[in-house]
């Protein structure tokens, strides 16, 4: 707490006059901004707080929220601190939660019964959480009652509960006063929540997909579509042409020609296959400039999981399962969406988990987790529900509705590629994991001990000459 000289408002540069000896904490907390206490609390540096207003003004949020998205506070510090403030009285904590005019659109028994909460509402689209974001019958009946596109996410299950318990309280609760004090401790899944609607906003406003993979996508899905018709698109578009013969020329697919001529690569590889790669060079392009994910050990990754998905759907006698080679490739899309959306927070995330744990992990700090991350980057672009529901249910291949084969397959093939070992023994935990996939796909055990054999003996060869 300062005394004495006139100090600067680090937000307005307006000064405010010099404090007065014996003043009380409440007339305190009135006066000066939050993120001042924040500061004078140690929870951030006067820096911190500087680009959090910076921030600020760009984005249009609150400087609490802002500060938890650049990963300098989080929603329990700061309630904590709330907490212990003796003015708490005088804090407006409405400027912490979530609009009311918001929480309205959806009834108590709505939100009670089904287990969801909103979120966000921009213009005609309303973006839900829910326990089980694939009850499309409910979905439609918030569609119905409030006129509005709505977009169901898997946030954190415990945030949603919460959140109903706070902002759709039992009728006798909801009568009580509720003391300043005690109305603290549920703001860390409001701010959570926000969080995750800032976040959204954010991969939403991500640069589309050139107009190259949108025109071979058209072409593709015309049946009077030819390989010249596809390859015509693919020549005026330099960089993606050279993806498409780079790819056609690797160990991955050993043709026993030079491919030379895009007509001849398109020709060899087929139009879904060619989709594929045109589709993830685009990304590799829009992303290849991220400052908070090992970029090339992301894509090498990638490309290990893709090459997994031909064994995996050989090995199941599939072949022409739409959306499996890309769902492989862009499985793990999420990280990236986060990595873009917020970058110093998900950089507070431990970079060694993987599956079930990562996911946890990321719901726990950020509010989402990569799988729901890379399902809006996906529906944002347009993507064919044979890719988009791989990349979201990948760890969770069970949920999968309409592209159940392409989810087990890329499942399988995810938890194979990140598998260490190189003999059965090693691979017995992994494969007793993946029961449910298999058995989707008719795979028995010595069949999934074949194919982590044969995955083992051509990752080398994949990783010496990678794809991109």
């Amino acid at each position: 707490m300062t005394t004495g000289n006139t100090q600067p408002d680090p937000r307005k540069g307006h000064t405010h006059p010099p404090a007065r000896a014996g003043i009380k904490p409440l007339d305190a907390v009135t006066r000066r901004r939050i993120g001042e206490l924040l500061v004078d609390a140690g929870l951030v540096d006067h820096a911190q707080l500087s680009e959090g207003l910076n921030a600020q003004q760009q984005r249009g949020t609150k400087i609490v929220e802002t500060l938890i998205t650049l990963g300098y506070l989080t929603a329990e510090s700061f309630v904590q601190f709330l907490a212990k403030q003796p003015g708490i009285a005088s804090i407006d904590l409405s400027k912490y939660e979530i609009p009311r005019e918001l929480i309205s659109l959806i009834p108590r028994e709505m939100a009670v019964q089904h287990e969801l909460f909103p979120i966000d509402k921009l213009g005609k689209l309303l973006t839900v959480g829910m326990v089980c974001p694939l009850d499309s019958a409910t979905v439609k009946q918030i569609e119905g009652a409030t006129g509005l596109r709505v977009k169901p996410l898997l946030c954190a299950p415990n945030d949603i509960r919460a959140a109903i318990e706070r902002y759709y309280p039992a009728p006798e609760s909801a009568a009580k006063q509720i003391e300043p004090e005690e109305n603290v401790k549920g703001l860390a899944t409001s701010l959570r929540l926000s969080n995750v609607a800032t976040m959204i906003r954010q991969i939403d406003t991500l640069p589309a997909l050139p107009e190259t993979v949108r025109r071979v996508q058209d072409a593709t899905l015309d049946p009077m579509s030819s390989v010249r018709d596809v390859a015509d698109i693919i020549v005026m578009d330099p960089p993606i042409a050279a993806k498409v013969l780079s790819v056609a020329n690797s160990a991955a697919y050993g043709f026993a020609q030079r491919v030379d001529e895009v007509s001849l690569a398109v020709s060899l590889l087929g139009l879904r296959e060619t989709y594929s790669i045109v589709l993830s060079a685009a990304v590799v392009n829009v992303f290849e400039k991220t400052r908070t994910l090992d970029y090339r050990q992301f894509w090498l990754d990638a490309m290990c999981c893709a090459g997994a998905t031909r064994i995996v759907t050989k090995a199941a006698g599939k072949k022409h399962i739409a959306g499996v080679f890309s769902g492989g490739l862009l499985h793990d899309i999420g990280r990236l969406a986060l990595s873009e959306a917020v970058p110093d927070l998900y950089t507070k995330v431990q970079k060694d988990l993987q599956g079930g744990e990562l996911m946890v992990a990321e719901e726990s700090a950020i509010g989402l987790s990569h799988t729901e991350a890379g399902y809006v980057l996906a529906d944002h672009w347009g993507l064919p529900i044979d890719i988009v529901e791989p990349i979201r249910f990948h760890h969770k291949p069970e949920l999968a509705t309409d592209a159940k084969e392409a989810t087990a397959i890329v499942a399988i093939a995810e938890v194979m590629a990140r598998t260490p070992g190189d003999n059965v023994e090693a691979w017995k935990e992994a494969i007793i994991s993946l029961a449910g996939p298999m058995k989707e796909l008719g795979i028995d055990i010595e069949n999934a001990e074949a194919i982590f054999q044969e995955y083992h003996d051509l990752r080398e060869s994949c990783l010496r000459e990678p794809m991109f």
